[in-house]
């Protein structure tokens, strides 16, 4: 009887056991990832890229769902105002992150998230057209006004040629536009005169680099000066990141957190970044947190220069 006792004893602890691993497990149903922008548009390429090594890390199932308009600003506050599960996160650039809460206000902002990590960092880099009448920074530096273009109001093109024109003193006219292709048709068409943008964009048209706004040249173009060599301490770069929304409960922060830098750090993100000419650039989600937070800081002073918010 003593025995039929201990053993039945035995057997409900395993039941136990299993019951309090089973509520632990995560993930244990599909994980959404919002991206903010349509499919096949530089976000996605690289959310799309990173999606399975991060999936793998994880031993779950990601899923991305793309969440259009406002410059990103939809689907990211889509994602800040989702269910804090850890089932809800978002992958987002530096624009729905840390500029449009600036230029609209109200409906999410550095407060709405746990911050997971980040996974790329690029600097914008300076172009004019190839064959145009501008060949380097100091003959921008000659002109009185410029015209320049961008992907869309708040864009990075958009805030780092403002900021620019601002240093030079440039009197500078914005043309925006709907994405990066068709700002380039209007650079190649001599519609605008400058444009900033991604290395991977200097890759893919014909177009010339007169200046980093980094600190640091770039390892694809070495003999192009940065804008801290050239007198401007004005440094723009487009990265992006893994965000859940505020309130997540932390041990599912910390699982998505560890998977997310094994995925960074893995050798096949880093080929896959380096055919899309894009640079992995971990940061843990205590680092990411202050550099999203400073970026926010940093392009309010921005766009109060530029006149495009109060």
């Amino acid at each position: 009887m003593a025995g039929a006792l201990r053993n039945t004893a035995r057997i409900l602890a395993c039941v136990a056991g299993l019951g309090a691993g089973a509520a632990q497990a995560f993930p244990d149903s599909t994980i959404e990832m919002i991206v903010p922008f349509g499919a096949g548009g530089g976000t996605d390429t690289v959310a799309r890229l990173f999606e399975p090594e991060f999936s793998k890390a994880l031993d779950g199932t990601i899923v991305i769902r793309n969440v259009v308009g406002a410059s990103g600003s939809v689907g990211a506050a889509t994602a800040a105002k989702a269910r804090p599960d850890g089932y809800n996160i978002a992958y987002l650039p530096i624009g729905p992150a840390s500029i449009q809460p600036l230029l609209r206000p109200g409906s999410y902002g550095g407060d709405s998230w746990e911050y997971i990590c980040r996974t790329v960092n690029d600097p914008a880099i300076l172009m004019v057209p190839a064959d145009g009448n501008i060949a380097s920074f100091d003959d921008f530096l000659k002109m009185d006004s410029i015209v320049y273009g961008s992907a869309g109001p708040g864009s990075v093109p958009h805030v780092a040629m403002a900021a620019l024109a601002g240093a030079t003193g440039k009197e500078a006219k914005h043309i925006p536009y709907k994405g990066t292709a068709n700002a380039m048709n209007a650079l190649a068409g001599g519609e605008i005169q400058i444009f900033a943008d991604l290395p991977s964009v200097v890759k893919s048209f014909n177009v010339k680099p007169i200046a980093v706004f980094a600190a640091e040249r770039h390892p694809s173009y070495p003999d192009v000066p940065t804008t801290l060599e050239l007198g401007y301490d004005l440094q723009f770069s487009v990265w992006h990141g893994v965000f859940a929304p505020a309130g997540t409960d932390a041990d599912k922060v910390d699982a998505l957190a560890e998977a997310c830098r094994e995925a960074v750090n893995s050798p096949a993100f880093s080929e896959s970044m380096a055919k899309v000419s894009t640079t992995t650039s971990y940061l843990d989600p205590e680092d990411f947190k202050a550099f999203v937070l400073k970026a926010l800081e940093t392009n309010e002073a921005v766009l109060k220069d530029a006149g495009l918010i109060q």
